[in-house]
């Protein structure tokens, strides 16, 4: 059997799909894999007892080699006490030489635990990987605030990076994976915390990494009503709405909702930016939209180079105008 190349985490919703995160890690790793002597792809999940069938072929769509499974009734939900022990423990018995984790909630919590029971290094939200000619794993991460970037080699094994949602673009294969089920004692992890109650979150902003529209406002749209203006439209498009880092610092968006190198990666297939420069901070958050769509007053602003559209003009009167329009056309149509 090929040597373990890559480990990576599969996360699980709450309805028992693959993260896309983790599909796109497998297909960066495929990718990588090329240079790095062609070693397994393993993917572990951590759930419930049940059927893994379709997720198997699911994740050897993808690039996966091997599907390793640890189930109990008590996994069925992400456990703080139990997920970063199992993980921690499947890592030690196969010392893959690289681990890929998605930083989300979940992911950052698994790999930081990880990397300290494992004494190794961890580079943390990552754009990018690549294997250097000495098959050692080279991730690129943001730094100085995401003024500039860095790139970063880890002296120690395993070699692990966490990596955002929608950095890499996911790509199907004709491949196929096996698994089988890796059986640990959980009634011999320690439980330093216990779940009394569980609430889900709810909020009535769309998720922007989810959402195949997105509309974000820039410093530009951060006075007067202009996000009022931005969240109207955003309804009647039944779009998400984000912002960049200065809306996120003057407080008119929240932590979930920025967009760019420090916030949020998104794919939307149509992006609208109102007010927003264009800095490469930003850029780096939306190179994989679909469409873009600029809207500014400045006609020189960067943000028009990677526009597939642009709007010259003031973002207020653009934006009332847009959504009189939608009413028209809703008016129209009764």
């Amino acid at each position: 059997m090929k040597s373990c190349g890559v480990l990576i985490y599969g996360e699980l919703t709450s309805e028992y799909h693959i993260r896309t995160v983790v599909k796109q890690l497998l297909t960066k790793a495929y990718e990588l894999n090329e240079k790095f002597e062609n070693k397994d792809i393993k993917v572990c999940l951590i759930g419930e007892r049940r059927n893994y069938d379709e997720l198997i072929n699911e994740l050897g769509s993808y690039g996966a080699d091997e599907v390793i499974i640890t189930c109990d009734d008590r996994l069925k939900h992400y456990d703080k006490n139990y997920h970063p022990e199992i993980f921690y423990q499947i890592a030690q018995k196969y010392q893959p030489e690289i681990i890929l984790i998605g930083a989300t909630l979940q992911g950052k919590e698994v790999a930081s635990y990880c990397a300290s029971k494992l004494n190794t290094g961890l580079t943390a939200d990552c754009t990018n990987l690549n294997i250097t000619e000495n098959n050692r794993l080279l991730s690129t991460r943001p730094t100085f605030g995401g003024q500039l970037t860095a790139d970063i080699l880890c002296k120690t094994l395993p070699q692990m990076a966490t990596v955002q949602e929608n950095i890499f673009k996911e790509q199907q294969i004709e491949h196929s994976a096996f698994a089988h089920f890796e059986w640990i004692n959980i009634d011999e992890i320690e439980r330093k915390i216990e779940i009394i109650n569980a609430i889900k979150k709810t909020s009535e902003n769309k998720d922007v990494t989810t959402s195949d529209i997105v509309i974000a406002g820039g410093m530009g749209a951060c006075k007067d009503n202009g996000f009022e203006l931005i969240y109207s439209l955003a309804h009647k498009m039944n779009a998400a709405v984000g912002g960049s880092r200065e809306a996120f610092e003057r407080g008119y968006i929240e932590k979930s909702q920025q967009i760019g190198q420090t916030g949020k990666t998104i794919s939307p297939k149509l992006y609208i930016a109102v007010g927003i420069s264009g800095a490469n901070q930003h850029i780096a958050g939306i190179k994989n939209s679909g469409k873009i769509i600029a809207i500014n007053k400045d006609e020189n602003a960067p943000i028009f180079k990677y526009a597939d559209y642009g709007i010259t003009g003031d973002l207020f009167k653009i934006l009332d105008e847009l959504i009189t329009k939608f009413d028209t056309n809703k008016e129209e149509k009764q």
